[in-house]
């Protein structure tokens, strides 16, 4: 009867998890897309983006603090912090450049430094944790999606350079740029789906946030590449793709600590 309950209470939670998560990025992107053209589109897009990773960035120091740093995802949680807050600097660098210096979106910067410094730490979360998720896995499977990526890869680059019109100093750095993330995101995408693809086996968790996150930021990083490298200048979709996946990873750092941390629940059971 106990176990029964149990089984009900985590059923329950990761309902309105999902129904929350839901409504959180139907309020945060409608705000988002209904304001796209509007004079306070980019105030609006860069508080948006800024508030979604410094809102998953907190729930990773609180993961931090009550998992502290020790074991397998003492570590691999406290580099997914150090990441988050990387990306928390680049996004809030980007907004005062958009807004307080009034730079064009296709700009490279300083930010960029940060954005790609958090790539080291999000490498190592990401693959510490796929080992223990990532039992049982198929060889067949991960050479199948290690083969779509290079694929993607190669044709997303070479679409790259063929929309690519931007002139002048700076139009070789934001080409470079724009591929540099694509092949960190290349890297990064395989066990991110590997881990969706093999999720679903333990009673705590029916969608790896996580992960799907990660999925999300590598298709707007694709979008905002193809975006800086044409100068297109409607770019909402992809703040509202940025938004949905630092939701995620919100979502899953809420979820890690309170069934987790909180509940001391058993990490095999994910």
């Amino acid at each position: 009867m106990e176990e029964q309950q149990a089984y009900l209470d985590i059923k329950r939670a990761r309902r309105n998890l999902v129904l929350g998560l839901i409504a959180a990025i139907a309020a945060i992107d409608g705000a988002v897309f209904f304001t796209a053209g509007s004079e306070i589109e980019a105030i609006v897009s860069d508080i948006s983006r800024v508030g979604t990773v410094c809102a998953a960035a907190a729930l990773s120091l609180v993961v931090v603090r009550r998992q502290k740093v020790g074991g397998l995802f003492g570590r691999a949680y406290a580099a997914l912090a150090a990441g988050l807050m990387l990306w928390v600097v680049a996004e809030s660098i980007w907004a005062y450049y958009e807004l307080g210096l009034g730079i064009g979106a296709h700009t490279t910067s300083i930010a960029d430094v940060f954005w790609i410094s958090g790539y080291g730490p999000f490498a190592y979360h990401l693959l510490s944790t796929a080992r223990f998720f990532g039992k049982g896995l198929k060889r067949s499977a991960i050479a199948i999606v290690g083969v779509a990526a290079a694929l993607f890869l190669a044709f997303y680059i070479q679409t790259l350079v063929g929309v690519f019109e931007l002139e002048g100093p700076g139009a070789l750095a934001t080409l470079a740029i724009s591929i540099v993330y694509p092949v960190l995101d290349a890297l990064l995408i395989v066990p991110a789906v590997l881990i969706v693809m093999n999720a679903g086996k333990g009673q705590l968790t029916s969608i790896p946030w996580i992960f799907i996150g990660w999925i999300l930021l590598v298709l707007a990083d694709s979008m905002l590449g193809v975006a800086a490298a044409s100068d297109m200048s409607e770019v909402f979709h992809i703040t509202m793709a940025y938004n949905a996946a630092y939701l995620c990873f919100a979502a899953g750092l809420l979820w890690y600590n309170r069934q987790f941390i909180i509940s001391d629940k058993k990490l095999v059971n994910w």
